[in-house]
């Protein structure tokens, strides 16, 4: 990055897990990215967990951004989470310190559309690697927030299959409305589905070739994904996909993506397909394009991305 460079401010948005503590890590190292905030909601685990991993990795990682506390449960339907992956805690495997630090007394909600609304239009890009209740929320309480956005990474969906049913990826599957408000709202979307994120899978050659480096973020790595592995490989029968990381890789260099314009939308009522994003990939509803659909990504230069985030803590104690 050169000197004047600008950097791209960035919220992220987490049920923090185990590839989320990875996101929020790349997040935070890379130079041409500035963290303003983090907002946490229900997801891999109920949202007191899913806070609290968010807070344990920002301090364990020394961080100085603020975490807000957001929506507990989803707009219509029960929470249910990831526990048999991403364990009782929902980041089994590190142990931490107990958080000094709590979230903000302001709603991540609030956050959200205050800190949007307040900036010049187009110059907060947000990155949302959970369920979208919180995204959805600010929407409908500010329809003008989604035009605002540079643009919306979403973590999320599928062109094929799905992850936690045959049709539907886990976090549009867990609050199929919210996200069906946002893929209507007219924000500047870049879908990162599955067809994407189960290119760079951690197998166990990649776990080995990141889990000795030192400082918190290598810890973090080293042993959350030892759980991460295991439970993936016992539950789905494969190594586990880098699903989040994927968005901040986007945010920072989208090149080594390849992507396409669909429309797409959200199925909120099917027996079997409940939570499935429809991509009219052949323009037969004629509807226009609502979001960058991306399929495609580089593996190498996303694990030399995820390296350097991880060895840019290496002298953090």
């Amino acid at each position: 990055m050169t000197p004047h460079a600008v950097k791209k401010r960035i919220i992220l948005d987490v049920d923090t897990g185990h590839d989320d503590a990875l996101a929020i890590i790349m997040a935070a190292s890379d130079k041409r990215l500035e963290l303003l905030g983090i907002t946490v909601t229900a997801g891999n685990q109920i949202l007191e967990k899913t806070l609290k991993n968010t807070l344990n990795v920002t301090q364990a990682l020394g961080l100085n951004v603020p975490v807000y506390s957001g929506m507990h449960r989803p707009l219509l339907q029960d929470l249910a989470t990831a526990e048999r992956i991403h364990g009782e805690s929902g980041l089994d495997g590190p142990v931490f310190r107990p958080p000094v630090r709590g979230a903000e007394p302001l709603h991540a909600v609030q956050y959200l559309i205050d800190t949007v609304m307040k900036e010049p239009v187009g110059s907060i890009t947000l990155v949302a690697v959970g369920p979208l209740t919180n995204i959805a929320m600010a929407v409908r309480l500010c329809p003008d927030f989604a035009h605002r956005l540079s643009e919306l990474i979403i973590m999320g969906g599928s062109m094929t299959h799905g992850n936690v049913t045959p049709s539907a990826e886990f976090n549009i599957h867990a609050d199929p409305e919210s996200a069906s408000i946002v893929f209507s709202s007219g924000a500047p979307l870049v879908m990162i589905g599955l067809d994407c994120t189960t290119r760079v899978t951690l197998t166990d050659a990649l776990y080995d070739r990141f889990a000795g480096i030192s400082g918190p973020a290598g810890y973090i790595f080293s042993a959350s994904m030892a759980h991460y592995i295991r439970s993936c490989k016992q539950y789905i029968g494969e190594s586990p996909a880098m699903h989040d990381p994927c968005c901040v890789a986007w945010a920072v260099n989208p090149s080594i993506f390849t992507w396409k314009n669909h429309f797409v939308a959200i199925e909120c009522r099917g027996n079997y397909t409940r939570g499935r994003t429809i991509v009219d990939q052949t323009g037969v509803s004629s509807e226009k394009p609502n979001a960058k659909v991306v399929y495609a990504i580089q593996p190498e230069p996303f694990w030399e991305q995820l390296e350097a985030s991880l060895r840019h803590f290496s002298n953090v104690s």
